[in-house]
Parts: structure tokens; sequence; C-alpha cells
């Protein structure tokens, strides 16, 4: 199985040649506290919790997540010092297309919750409005008709069709009302 960079946004794979083009995998520190700098600095959390992403046996970052002086060159094989955190990562923008990335702080993240509910609440009253206004109109119209036929002003015929299109000029009046 080939194994791919834990970053968001990262499209970086193990493969055969990733040495030779200069790519290194590395796995995640065992020591908690360094893990948990390793997590935390990639700023990712789990899509199916609210919680920070945890990374799995076998998950893996790239070397383009690390400052070439993070790595320990003097060996055959190409290691990172011990206790380096990874820093590079994508800009804040691309970052944003990703749910699971943390670019706030919570109670920014909380916050803008609080703005969303808020305007989720006023748009609930204002469509509130436009349906009590719709059953209002409806009402007036068909009294309107109503009396008219009762008068013998209308026959049933022009009274069906006003009562018809009424239904659909009021429908087509609610949806640009609420549109807009």
């Amino acid at each position: 199985m080939v194994k791919c960079c834990s970053a968001v946004g990262c499209a970086s794979r193990c493969l055969p040649n990733s040495k030779l083009k200069g790519l290194t995998f590395h796995v995640f520190p065992t020591d908690e506290n360094v893990k948990r700098k390793w997590v935390l600095a990639m700023k990712r959390l789990d899509v199916n919790a609210v919680d920070t992403w945890e990374p799995k046996k076998g998950d893996v970052l790239c070397s383009r997540h690390f400052k070439k002086t993070d790595f320990d060159r003097s060996a055959p094989n190409i290691k990172l010092k011990p206790g380096v955190i990874p820093s590079i990562f994508d800009s804040p923008s691309h970052s944003q297309e990703h749910s699971y990335s943390v670019m706030d702080s919570p109670k920014k993240l909380k916050h803008k919750l609080d703005q969303v509910i808020s305007e989720l609440e006023d748009t609930k009253k204002s469509l509130q409005n436009v349906l009590g206004r719709q059953r209002h109109l409806q009402k007036s119209l068909r009294k309107t008709i109503r009396e008219l036929k009762d008068e013998c002003l209308l026959s049933q015929e022009t009274a069906n069709r006003l009562e018809a299109f009424c239904w659909e000029w009021c429908r087509e009046s609610i949806e640009q009302d609420y549109i807009s």
C-alpha cells in the first residue's frame, strides 16, 4: 500500500523514486508531547469528530513540511533531528477549502457559529412573515372572488380561473419576496 502524506492538501506519495527526487517520509514521533506538537502544527481536525485529528500507526508526513535545517544528513539515511516540529504548510487560503483544517481559534469559531445561527433565526422569522402574508392574501382574494360570484358578477368558470390564477400569483410573489 502506498503511503500518502497526512498534511492537509499535500499530494505527496511514497513511491519507489521518491528518495531520488529528494522526498522523504517520516512517521509520527512516539513521544506523545512531540507527536502532539506535530498534530497541532498541521492544524487538522478529525472530520468524523469535533476533535483534533490523531495519526494512526503508519501515518506519515513528507519532507516538504520541514525546514532543511531540521534534517540530520550526516548518516547515510536522511533523518529528522530529535524534537523538530513540521512548520511548512500551504497558505491559509488553500487550507480554508478543507472542512477539517483549523484556521481560527475556538472563540472565533464559536462567534462565527453564533452569527450563522442568528442569521438563520432571522431568515426563519422572515419566512414566517412571508408565509403569513401569503395566507392573508389568499384569504382576501378568495373572499373577493366569492363575493363577486355571489353577486353574479362572475361565472363559475371565471371564478375557478381567477382562483387558479390567484394561487399561482401568490406562489410566485412569495418566491420573489423570499429570494429578494
